[in-house]
């Protein structure tokens, strides 16, 4: 039994270990994969994941269907300069940290926009333009 328990605390150190926390709220924590930061110029590029505490469902297009996930992990761009941010494509996990089954995945058009006051938009733009930058 301590065998299997220590393997199992190997195991999951070495996913979080790959993994920089940048804040949490009471439905989710976020993080960061310091190895998938791409800098051009006062522009950076970085995948996020949102591990939610509880099972989410949400409904996804086409077909409409029901999906139950741990995680979504979006591909970010921020424009440090003008502290701006855009999602560019999101992907949702059956398990925490972008593991599991990836069960959807789709595309954004958004335009940049103002990184908005909420805690994690600042976290998430701290750790691109400022943090990251170690």
């Amino acid at each position: 039994m301590k065998k299997w328990f220590f393997l199992l605390l190997v195991v999951c150190s070495q996913a979080w270990a790959d993994m920089h926390f940048i804040g949490k709220n009471k439905e989710f924590g976020m993080f960061v994969d310091p190895s998938t930061v791409e800098r051009n110029g006062d522009s950076v590029k970085l995948w996020v994941i949102g591990d939610y505490q509880e099972a989410q469902s949400k409904r996804f297009p086409p077909p409409l269907f029901w999906v139950r996930y741990l995680s979504v992990k979006e591909l970010k761009e921020f424009d440090c300069t003008k502290a701006l941010h855009r999602t560019i494509r999101t992907k949702i996990f059956s398990e925490k940290l972008a593991k599991g089954d990836l069960l959807y995945t789709f595309d954004a058009a958004a335009t940049m926009a103002p990184v908005s006051n909420a805690p994690l938009d600042v976290a998430q733009f701290k750790y691109a333009c400022e943090d990251g930058r170690r």
